[in-house]
């Protein structure tokens, strides 16, 4: 098998919204000899922003399998055609791979794992503290991302990475990945007409589903819905599939 595996997620319509960046990971993919995998369904899901953990839940499933790589990198990030093969990120020593973005701390728009007992250990616990409290200074309000910086803190096993494998601040860095996350940079991506209106409308379809059916079904928890929709993905896609 080959022993790079590359991913997003676009599920919600953002498939439609960041077409253009996932076109041009899956050309970086297809560079290089790489798994490529996007993520998209399913198109509806009773979670909200707790979906963005689920990056989380399928890091930790793809580094059980033999690939020497694993990289998550986020649907809102564009990837050079000038960027440089993943292993060139490679120190000994050195498994976690990230870098900081406009804050000055950790950005998960982009992790690069080199697969061993570390990478593993360091995914098992984000994961295991998903509903623990975080330090302030670590928070960013939401998400995994909080968790993520938290847990990077110390960790002898991590590397931070040069700002342009995960340039999210400034327009005129030679960078090798854009990423158009909230902040300096979201305003100049630019989808298409079409792709946007799609987006929003289906945005707007799943603000009112969601509602309907908190009204009508017993909500449950975000970590069981997570866990069964990282369940499905690993039975449908052949990338994580054990």
């Amino acid at each position: 098998m080959n022993d790079t595996l590359i991913f997003t997620i676009a599920t919600g319509g953002y498939h439609w919204r960041y077409r253009k960046n996932i076109e041009s990971q899956r050309a970086y993919a297809a560079k290089h000899g790489y798994v490529y995998s996007v993520v998209d369904w399913p198109k509806f899901t009773l979670l909200d922003l707790e979906i963005v953990w689920l990056k989380i839940y399928l890091l930790h499933e793809a580094l059980k399998k033999e690939y020497r790589w694993v990289v998550f990198v986020d649907a809102d990030a564009e990837i050079k055609p000038r960027c440089p093969p993943v292993s060139h990120v490679y120190q000994p020593g050195k498994s976690i791979y990230a870098a900081k973005g406009y804050s000055n701390r950790v950005n998960s728009g982009v992790l690069i794992f080199h697969n061993d007992n570390n990478s593993r250990a360091f995914v098992a616990k984000v994961l295991a503290n998903r509903t623990q409290p975080i330090p302030t200074e670590d928070s960013v309000g939401w998400g995994e991302n909080g968790h993520v910086i938290h847990f990077a803190k110390q960790n002898p096993h991590v590397l931070v990475l040069d700002k342009r494998w995960n340039n999210n601040h400034n327009p005129d860095l030679h960078d090798y990945i854009r990423h158009y996350s909230a902040g300096p940079l979201r305003s100049t991506y630019i989808a298409s007409v079409w792709d946007s209106l799609r987006f929003t409308l289906c945005r707007y379809a799943q603000a009112i589903s969601r509602r309907v059916c908190a009204r009508v079904f017993r909500a449950k928890p975000a970590g069981e819905l997570l866990q069964n929709l990282c369940s499905a993905v690993v039975k449908r896609d052949k990338a994580f599939a054990p």
